[in-house]
């Protein structure tokens, strides 16, 4: 900003005589010249100038585009593995399901390149939920009576393979049920045909936080390799690999892949793993239907940089985003990338143990 002070003083004297005629006596001006002064205001310049935020990983890019994301069950047993385009996803989340197996939903903040992705299994209403908090649009194949309930009252934005048969094919190199897959191209046909907005609603909010950069925890416990038990059947573990700075995930005594990916470079990664402990129950023995409290309170780990700190997490109510708190009490803060998040429940075999 720039002042400009000027200063001007004007002396003037003049005589006039009372006697005679008159007579103008020229005036006298004396000036002081102009002074200027000028101020700098600091600037900051904005780091992430010309960048979008991707609220699903905490990562800036010029290349993204925020939008809605997807959310899609895919199945989790081994006679469905490897899985496809699973590596894509942002953030994946691993619930039980009937039988003590799991089955994860996969949230995907772009779509645009996937050339097949699943398999696609059925829904179940606390995936609903979880999708819900994201404001995502729901891909599923068929689902269990409580998430009908859901899906019929139109409570998510959902492309249901059972009601929509044009949002996925099916490999035939594949046994069904583990052979329903999808595609960019089937995955937007889908969203357009329904008319679902990809943009984001006024009233949204963000789930994860995140530090601006990569930061190692203070006081953590050694967690190199992570095991996550929902029972006696199903243990999967994490393998922290120190020189790319990621968990590797492993499940059924071997690594998980995504066969869609390139060879050698095909193993599930994640920067964060959050284990949140919960309790389930079955609500009906005929099937071994489960049900997950997702309402309340209560206590998980966060790992990241081969470390492990308890943290606390907290859902007011079923239309409440589920929050992560640190031992004190201040908002958890995740490291910018990818996140896997494990619900575990409370019964016999279920716990986290480190190494």
């Amino acid at each position: 900003m720039k002042k400009r002070l000027l200063a001007l003083t004007i002396l003037g004297v003049a005589a006039l005589s009372v006697f005679g005629c008159k007579k103008e006596e020229p005036a006298t001006t004396e000036v002081v010249t102009t002074e200027e002064v000028t101020t700098e205001e600091a600037t900051t310049e904005d780091p992430h100038k010309g960048e979008f935020y991707n609220e699903l990983t905490g990562e800036w890019s010029t290349d993204y585009v925020p939008k809605r994301p997807i959310a899609i069950m895919i199945n989790n047993i081994v006679d469905a593995l490897p899985s496809s385009s699973t590596q894509k996803a942002d953030i994946i989340y691993e619930c039980m399901v009937e039988g003590g197996i799991t089955r994860i939903m996969p949230i995907f903040s772009e779509y645009d390149d996937i050339e097949k992705l699943g398999s696609v299994r059925s829904a179940r209403h606390y995936y609903i939920n979880i999708a819900n908090e994201y404001d995502a649009i729901y891909f599923c194949y068929g689902q269990s009576a409580p998430a009908k309930k859901i899906l019929n009252k139109g409570a998510i934005d959902a492309v249901n393979g059972l009601t929509y048969d044009a949002g996925y094919y099916r490999d035939n190199s594949r046994v069904a049920p583990h052979n329903v897959y999808t595609t960019s191209e089937k995955i937007k046909k889908g969203i357009e045909d329904f008319g679902y907005s990809v943009e984001y609603s006024e009233n949204h909010e963000k789930v994860l936080s995140f530090n601006e950069s990569d930061t190692d925890l203070e006081n953590g416990s050694v967690a190199n390799t992570v095991h996550v038990s929902f029972g006696s059947y199903m243990k999967p573990y994490f393998v922290y690999n120190t020189d790319k700075g990621v968990y590797e995930r492993y499940e059924y005594g071997k690594a998980q892949v995504d066969n869609m990916a390139e060879e050698g470079n095909n193993i599930l990664t994640f920067k964060n793993v959050i284990i949140q402990q919960s309790a389930y129950e079955c609500i009906n023995p005929k099937n071994d239907l489960q049900e997950l409290t997702q309402v309340g309170s209560g206590e998980g780990y966060y790992c990241t940089n081969g470390k492990a700190i308890p943290i606390k997490w907290e859902k007011a109510d079923k239309k409440s985003k589920t929050k992560y708190y640190t031992e004190d009490g201040e908002e958890l803060l995740l490291n910018p990338g990818k996140t896997w998040i494990s619900i575990i429940g409370n019964g016999e075999g279920a716990g986290v143990s480190f190494e």
